[in-house]
Parts: C-alpha cells; structure tokens; sequence
C-alpha cells in the first residue's frame, strides 16, 4: 500500500468515526426525552397521589417503589445523551494560559478518565444487580423485581460508554492531527506541566510496580494518602479534566489502596446503585423540569413587570426590580445561568433605553443570578447536599430562607448606594404607582406566587415529602406553560433537553462525589482529627 492509499484509508477511518459519533449523538436524544417523559408521567402520578390522599384519605399503594425503579431507568436514561453533548463541569481558570496543543492532549486525558469512570460504573452496577437477580431481591410492599429495572439501568449506562468510547477515539484523533502553531506559549506553563506530569507518571509506576507496598504506606499514613489524593485533584482540576471523572477516578483508586480492590469495588456499586434507587433522586430533576417550564411559560416575563411597578418610584428602580425579579425566577429555576440570561433579556434593554448606564444594567443581572442557586424550592445545590449528606431537603430549604432574604436586602442596599456615589448611573426617579397597572401585574403574578408558596408551604406544613413537592412544582409550571399556550413541540422537547443535559452533568458530579467522599470516610482521617 502506497502512502497516499495509507492515509486516504486514515481518513476514511477517522471519517466513520467522526459519522458515527454524531449519529450516536443522535439516537441518545430520543432516548433520553423518553426517560423525561416518564419522569413527567411519574410526577402526574405523584400529583394524584396527594390529591387523592387529601380527598380520600388514601394515595396509590407503595408509589414510592415505582417511583424509585422507574427513575433510576429515567436517570441512566439521560446519561448517554450528557455524554454525547459534551455537558462536563470544568474548572478553566487557567485555561488561556494552556496552549491549544497541551490543551487538546488534556481533553485526550480527560476523556479517558470520563470513559474508565463510566466503563467501571457499568461493569460494577451489572455485578451488583446480578447478585440481585441471583438472590431474587424484589420491593418491600409491592414484591417488584428490582434486576430487570438495574439491567435496563445498566444497559443504558452501556450505550453512554459507548459513546464515551468513540468520543475518545475522536478527541485522540483531533489531538494527534494539531498542526496549529501555538503563538501564545508560556514558558512557566510548559515547565509546571512537565514538573507535574513526572509527579503523576511517578505515582502511577510505582503503584503498577508495587501496588500492595503503596496500599501498605496508605493504610499505615491516611493522613498522607488523603493529601495526596487532593493534590491530584487539584492539580487536574486547574488541568481542565471534567469533575465528575477527577474526583470519581481519585476516590476509585484511593479506595482501593485503604481498603482493597475488591471491596473498593464493591462499595463502588453500593453507593451507585443507592444513588440511582434513592427516592429522593426525583427531587433534582424534576425541579430542573419546574424552572424550564416555568422559563417558558412567560414567568419571568410577568415577575419583571411587578418589580417594576412596585420599585419604579425610587432612584434606580429597574435595578431594584432587576434584583428582586432575579430573585422570584430564581426560587423555579435554582440556575444561575437560565436567571442572568431570562431576567437580563428583558430588563437590560429596559434599563439602557431609560439611561441607566450599562455596567449597573449589567452588574445587577450578573449579581442578580447568583440568587438562583440560593433561593428555594429550585435550589439545585441545596438539594446535592441534601443528596450528599443524606440531610432532609425540606429543613434545608426552609433554613435558605433566612440567608437569600438577606441577600436580596444587601443588594438593594448596594443598589442605593451606588446610585448615590454615581448619580448619573441611573435616572432619577419616575412617578407615582398606578393601582391598576399595579393590580394587573399582582393578577399576573399570582400563579407564580401560587407555586413557589405552594411547594414551599407543603414542605413547611408537612402536606407532601420533598419529592412530592417537586413533582407538585413540575406539574404545576407545567400546566401553567399549557394554559398559556407557550408550550408547543418545539418549546417542549427544549425543556426536554434542557432537563436532560442538567441532570446528567449533575448525576455525574454526584457518582464522582460519592465515591471520593467513600476514599475520605475509608480514611479514617476526619474521625482521628475529630478526636
């Protein structure tokens, strides 16, 4: 074969793969808006559970076993279609100091550790749920079997794999091929990069050359182990590798060393598999669900408008208003992001026609976003840590309470005195309130007022769990998007996606989480400092 046949053969290889990747990409999303689907249908259910236990004093038998097995299918039902669009949690501080060709052979790095965590996710969950089958595990009340819904599970977190798998090939590929001349090199840069990837390569030999006399120093110094593990994290973290791979390979193999191989696996399984059969796993994603149908219907929309209303008398009322309507929208949403983006489309425009400067038009929708993860019921990072610390969703959520009130109250007060150190940021103050412009926007808003409230005081009064709340805010943002007519194919499948790409980002952070907190437990290291 000649040279030109060889790499005309090269490029038809690299050509189906580059192909094959994307119809995988493809296939994953039909896929994965099934698995939303069914957690909206499950939420429709849990809806009538509690309608029906207020009215007949009696719910649907045991649905917290259907709940827990269908969304653990839901949930790996998603996984493949986050792998395939690439929705990994980067830390790219340094990422303008990295040239492109260190930077491509990193995103190499990062995608093989992403493939190894997900590959040993599998291969560990399908052990564990065979060992089910064999025993015949079934539910509590209801005797369902719960393999068949694991292998569905497993099967679907196979088909991520696989994706993982070609996306690898694929970014190896376009690392291998990097022609492009690096016109900004630092030479700082390079030399770390060199000095730490010896460190990396010398762990890695020695632990190949001598597992059990590391494993050994590891269980005689903890302390040193665990300092370690958090020096490798550290270190690709600022390296640009995805989190959820990085702590997820740091807890597997630092596991491993305290504990063994074998009960580092697993334990691996354990924690996964609870993960996925948690009941309390709907809460997350279907409050992902409630902000997205809620950023559809209009709400912020009508929010903005209250705001401004009720603040347009005073010296810098659009930022208040910007401020406060940040706030309203960010208790559906709890995403900083989808709050600065929906909140800032309708009022930076607003505020630059009516002369307020732009780094105040801006600043406040920028800081304005960061209530979204605070303010509850759609606190996403609340209910991680609630996932995490197996701590009750409902007592944390009541207890934001306090600290987003104060920081809305220290935003405003922000506000007001910015304003008064530069006056020219923002006109004086428009006029008076119209009650009727002011009844208008209150009717308006009262569908929102209607959810937030209701989630939040069903929580507080004790009227449904932290999942039925969540299925009630889906639901409800969900028939209030259809009631206005907002909702059609294309806005509904864009929650679909939307919902999708969320949950695996943050499912994949949560697997890695677990296992690296299961290093740090194993340790011992917390208990010896305690005492």
């Amino acid at each position: 074969m000649t040279s030109v046949e060889a790499s005309s053969a090269s490029r038809d290889v690299f050509s189906f793969f580059t192909r094959l990747e994307v119809w995988l990409a493809k296939f994953s999303r039909p896929v994965a808006t099934i698995g939303v689907v069914g957690m909206l249908v499950i939420a429709g259910l849990t809806v009538v559970d509690v309608v029906m236990r207020w009215v007949l004093h009696q719910g649907i038998n045991s649905l917290n076993e259907l709940t827990s097995m269908a969304f653990a299918v839901a949930i790996a039902a998603c996984l493949p279609a986050g792998l395939a669009s690439g929705i990994n949690l980067k830390i790219d501080i340094f990422a303008r100091w990295i040239p492109g060709r260190m930077a491509a052979w990193l995103d190499v790095f990062g995608a093989l550790a992403l493939l190894f965590l997900f590959v040993l996710l599998a291969q560990q969950v399908g052990v564990y749920t065979t060992s089910l089958w064999r025993q015949g595990r079934t539910t509590t009340v209801l005797a369902i079997p719960v393999a068949p819904f694991l292998f569905s599970a497993v099967a679907l977190i196979g088909f991520g794999c696989l994706i993982q798998a070609v996306i690898a090939i694929n970014t190896i590929r376009r690392a291998w091929a990097y022609d492009k001349v690096d016109t900004e090199s630092y030479g700082i840069v390079t030399v770390i990069a060199v000095v730490l990837g010896a460190f990396v390569v010398v762990i890695a030999a020695y632990a190949i050359y001598d597992f059990s006399g590391m494993s050994r120093w590891a269980r005689s110094n903890p302390g040193g182990a665990v300092s370690i593990g958090f020096a490798l994290m550290w270190i690709f973290m600022f390296g640009l590798m995805p989190l959820a791979a990085l702590t997820g390979v740091v807890g597997v193999f630092g596991t491993s060393l305290l504990i063994g191989w074998s009960p580092a696996m697993n334990a691996f399984a354990t924690e996964a598999t609870g993960l996925f059969t948690n009941s309390q796993i709907a809460t997350l994603p279907l409050f992902l669900m409630m902000g997205s149908f809620a950023a559809v219907s209009g709400m912020a929309d009508d929010l903005y408008r209250l705001a401004h209303i009720v603040f347009s008398r005073y010296r810098g009322g659009l930022a208040y208003a910007t401020i406060g309507s940040c706030a309203g929208f960010g208790a559906l949403t709890g995403s900083s992001l989808a709050t600065a983006a929906t909140i800032g489309r309708v009022a930076i425009p607003e505020m630059r026609q009516r002369g307020y400067s732009p780094a105040l038009a801006t600043g406040v929708c920028a800081a304005g976003g960061t209530l979204g993860p605070l303010v509850p019921p759609g606190s996403g990072p609340i209910i991680v840590f609630a996932l995490l610390t197996e701590a009750s969703i409902g007592k944390l959520f009541i207890a934001s309470v306090g600290p987003a009130i104060l920081a809305v109250l220290l935003y405003f007060f922000t506000i007001w005195l910015y304003v008064r150190v530069a006056p020219k940021a923002a006109p004086k103050k428009s006029g008076t309130v119209e009650v009727g412009e002011l009844r208008a926007a209150l009717v308006a808003c009262i569908p929102v007022a209607i959810l937030v409230f209701g989630v939040m005081g069903g929580l507080y009064f004790g009227f449904f769990t932290d999942t039925e709340s969540a299925a009630v805010g889906a639901i409800g943002a969900f028939l209030y998007a259809v009631g206005r007519g907002k909702l059609n194919r294309g806005s509904f499948f864009e929650v679909m996606g939307e919902t999708t790409s969320t949950t695996a980002m943050i499912y994949g952070l949560i697997i890695g989480a677990q296992i690296f907190s299961f290093f740090i437990a194993a340790s011992a290291l917390t208990e010896s400092i305690g005492a």
